[in-house]
């Protein structure tokens, strides 16, 4: 029975010895997914974007259309997946079972790293949303928030606010996603609506009367002209708006049904989110031609270069005051589910044995508080040292690490059936009954992760080398080797082979005598 036990944790729903608390739900799972994905770089981003990527003009819709049907095929592979194992290690779960532990572990080492690296600088930054939310409020409201200490200071609250709620059990985050995608829907709806009832010429007036701005001013000063070369460059900045959809694979260990959840959760939340950053961004660029975005920024007034920002122009007092505190609470509420996400997945491999067993303790809420904790002071580190330094150290590297797992699921996608036979076997989606379709999702996988890659990696290349997502994906790798090899080693010591293989590579009859034994 306690071998059949372990077993469980490879085939269908994810068991571990204390199970995570069960309190999530359809809505709570897609909940995740979609604050995960939408955060505050849909009212930043899509404006912005003229300045990370000069030349990509009235592209952005179209680039997001692109990015959307690329995101597709990441979705359609969590999907097949996820009808094999659903647990809380997510992703991690589906490469470390498909391709084998070690470069599983690996893998994700550097995707964990990354992730709470993010999570540190999200908490950076969230504090200049609140600043900017209660300044026309009253004069000097919101400028201590504006200050290197309080940044810092409201970081950490933030963090460990966070932190908190996770640690009072599941339930308490799966209502707060929920809460916080009607925040999301109605703060996007306020500008799909003023965008599309508002033009260029109405644009002009209330820049004109409100900012003392001209067309004419701000055209002059637009830059560089459209080209496809910067909608290409433009790809992976606006493509890694859809990687949230890792989130709905990590909530596996805390919902029933899980396979049927996950995978469905996927589908819906792509679809969903893809439908509003189009749209969004159709709404914004009706509004607001891109010569004009690129000619605020450039002349100084990036202040205005947003979609909030220029959506107030057209709102009452109240109501822009409103939006400004959306996004503000929008940007916080990012950190709940990377949090989850990263969390889980750190108990996944302590429940692999790869790193100290004390990470699997769950607290009497049935949340992996040690987890939790361990993820929250590395990102606070990251906070504080972005506060002394004005560079996250880490952050680079989440970004290529995020194509380098698209690859790796690209070739476990492709490997499955001959690296885990048992739970190929297991998987009942259509996809695994035709192989040249699944080898061919495998093989988009791949080259959108390369692709990716290589565009991360070749803007970055005149960078510091401490600033650079090769050292530091290099640098997190180096410490996933080490740690493996220590466990191989005790595997090794204890004359585990055997159990290690049946953990990570289940025979077919083994997975059968398991599910007929659950």
């Amino acid at each position: 029975m306690a071998e059949n036990r372990a077993l469980g944790q490879d085939v269908g729903q994810l068991q571990p010895p204390q199970q995570l608390a069960k309190d999530l739900g359809w809505l709570a799972v897609i909940g995740l997914g979609i604050t995960s994905e939408v955060g505050a770089g849909i009212f930043y981003l899509t404006a912005q974007v003229q300045a990370e990527v000069p030349g990509i003009g009235p592209h952005v819709p179209l680039a997001l259309i692109v990015d959307a049907l690329l995101a597709t095929v990441l979705a359609l592979t969590y999907w097949f997946f996820s009808h094999s194992i659903a647990g809380a290690g997510g992703e991690y779960l589906f490469v470390s079972r498909s391709l084998g532990p070690q470069a599983g572990f690996i893998v994700h080492v550097v995707s964990w790293f990354g992730a709470t690296a993010s999570m540190g600088f999200l908490a950076y930054t969230a504090p200049s949303f609140l600043s900017a939310a209660l300044m026309p409020i009253a004069s000097g409201l919101g400028t201590w928030l504006a200050t290197p200490m309080g940044t810092v200071v409201a970081g950490l609250i933030m963090i460990w606010g966070a932190w908190a709620i996770h640690a009072r059990g599941v339930k308490h985050v799966g209502t707060l996603v929920k809460v916080a995608t009607a925040v999301i829907a109605v703060a996007a709806s306020m500008v799909i609506v003023v965008g599309f009832a508002h033009g260029p010429t109405a644009l002009a007036q209330r820049l004109a009367e409100k900012d003392h701005l001209s067309f004419a001013f701000l055209n002059a000063h637009a830059g560089a002209s459209p080209h496809w070369m910067a909608f290409l460059e433009a790809l992976p900045i606006l493509y890694f708006a859809y990687a949230g959809l890792r989130s709905t694979t990590y909530a596996g260990g805390e919902v029933r049904q899980a396979r049927k959840v996950v995978s469905g959760s996927v589908l819906v939340v792509l679809g969903l989110v893809a439908i509003l950053y189009v749209t969004f961004a159709l709404a914004l660029y009706h509004m607001a031609p891109w010569s004009v975005i690129a000619g605020l920024i450039a002349t100084g007034h990036k202040s205005l270069a947003n979609a909030s920002a220029l959506t107030g122009l057209f709102l009452p007092a109240w109501a822009a005051i409103l939006l400004s505190f959306a996004v503000a609470a929008i940007v916080f509420k990012t950190i709940l589910p990377g949090m989850m996400g990263q969390s889980r997945m750190l108990l996944a491999f302590a429940e692999d044995g790869l790193v100290p067993q004390g990470l699997t303790h769950l607290s009497s809420k049935k949340t992996p508080v040690r987890a939790l904790t361990v993820g929250a002071a590395l990102a606070s580190v990251v906070l504080i040292q972005t506060g002394l330094t004005g560079t996250p150290f880490g952050v680079a590297a989440s970004v290529l690490a995020g194509a380098i797992v698209h690859a790796a699921l690209g070739l476990g996608l492709i490997m499955m059936p001959r690296m885990a036979p048992g739970l190929f076997a297991a998987n009942q989606s259509w996809l695994a009954g035709r192989p040249g379709l699944r080898v061919a999702l495998g093989t988009l996988m791949i080259l959108i992760g390369g692709g990716m890659g290589v565009l991360v990696v070749i803007p970055e290349i005149a960078n510091p080398w401490y600033d650079n997502p090769l050292f530091e994906v290099a640098l997190f790798a180096v410490i996933g080797i080490a740690l493996y090899r220590n466990y191989w080693q005790n595997v090794q010591r204890t004359q585990s082979e055997q159990a290690h293989r049946s953990k990570f590579f289940p025979a077919p009859q083994e997975l059968e005598a398991v599910q007929q034994d659950a």
